[in-house]
């Protein structure tokens, strides 16, 4: 399989170069072809201009997506943009490399992804979500050093939730493009850690990504559930979930089967929130949002949990922002 490493860290001896070697070293052995865009060492050039072209459209009026359309029709992109293309259309995996910087990717990063993802070539029309030119077949993972840790990164420490932080890439690049986006691999504040931890972090990243195309992606909703843009046909259903039966050893055998199921429906899509409350409280609840065709389907989801036998259920459809719709 091609692999696409886009690498976006200055220092070769950072953490962050570490985890992009380390890829390239555990991807090599398995048997891929590997093309690494370090761009620092490219000297790449963030910043979109007419450099990105030798065609011209319309020399008066520099509107990026139009000469990129051209370009497109025409050959017309600068040879260091139609190379990074032809890696990308090539690549079965993606790979984005780099620092965790004021909660996004760094410039440099954010400008290849303004300049090599073009209009007309990579996206455009009908080539977009499934799609795109991943085809819903390319895989998409990032490799992120942090300078904080999990929990203040979790939705509830200060920072936003690392869900929200790279929902741009994971959502606005890969899955936009139709590149099935994997979770992320995320080297927790790597500078406050001892050697011995560092090292463990790059072991954990190797035997990930020996399986990396083992991997269940995340399943995000296709542009089809949307019809003209609009909202999606898909409903919104809570589960408010109660006890009928007192925890027991079997119970607490259960719970780790009980997470990994409601992992996976998370990963495909069909559980968007799970919220649980306080096992100390009197009346323990917990609430699951759906998103599901109509209840009927959540229904028949919920015998499939682990710790069903334990649990009454109370399913309410949510209202649809119908006020939304009106002033499309």
């Amino acid at each position: 399989m091609n692999i696409l490493i886009v690498h976006a860290h200055h220092e070769p001896k950072s953490f962050s170069s570490s985890l992009a070697n380390q890829a390239e070293l555990t991807l090599r052995a398995a048997g891929h072809d590997v093309e690494i865009s370090d761009l620092h060492a490219m000297n790449f050039d963030p910043v979109s201009s007419r450099k990105n072209f030798v065609s011209v459209k319309e020399p008066g009026y520099l509107k990026q997506q139009a000469e990129e359309s051209h370009a497109s029709k025409v050959g017309g992109f600068a040879p260091e943009i139609e190379a990074e293309i032809q890696k990308l259309e090539t690549a079965d995996a993606i790979i984005f490399s780099f620092p965790l910087w004021w909660f996004g990717m760094p410039a440099i990063l954010k400008g290849w992804c303004d300049r090599v993802l073009a209009s007309g070539r990579v996206y455009g029309g009908p080539q977009l979500y499934e799609n795109g030119v991943g085809k819903s077949v390319k895989r998409g993972i990032i490799l992120m050093t942090t300078g904080g840790g999990p929990s203040v990164y979790s939705g509830w420490g200060v920072n936003p939730a690392m869900d929200t932080i790279l929902a741009p890439v994971q959502h606005g690049v890969f899955w936009f493009n139709g590149i099935k986006p994997l979770e992320p691999f995320v080297a927790w504040s790597p500078a406050h850690l001892e050697n011995e931890e560092r090292v463990q972090i790059l072991e954990s990243l190797d035997s990930r990504l020996k399986k990396l195309f083992d991997e269940q992606p995340i399943d995000l909703p296709p542009i089809a559930d949307f019809p003209n843009w609009g909202l999606d046909i898909k409903n919104r259903y809570v589960v408010v979930v109660t006890l009928k039966k007192e925890p027991d050893e079997r119970f607490h055998e259960l719970v780790h089967a009980e997470q990994a199921l409601l992992a996976k429906w998370k990963r495909q899509g069909k559980l968007i929130e799970f919220s649980l409350g306080n096992m100390d409280q009197t009346e323990w609840r917990a609430f699951l949002t759906f998103r599901a065709s109509n209840r009927s389907e959540v229904t028949a989801s919920l015998p499939e949990l682990p710790l069903n036998e334990y649990f009454d259920f109370s399913i309410t459809e949510l209202a649809r922002p119908n006020y939304l719709e009106n002033n499309q």
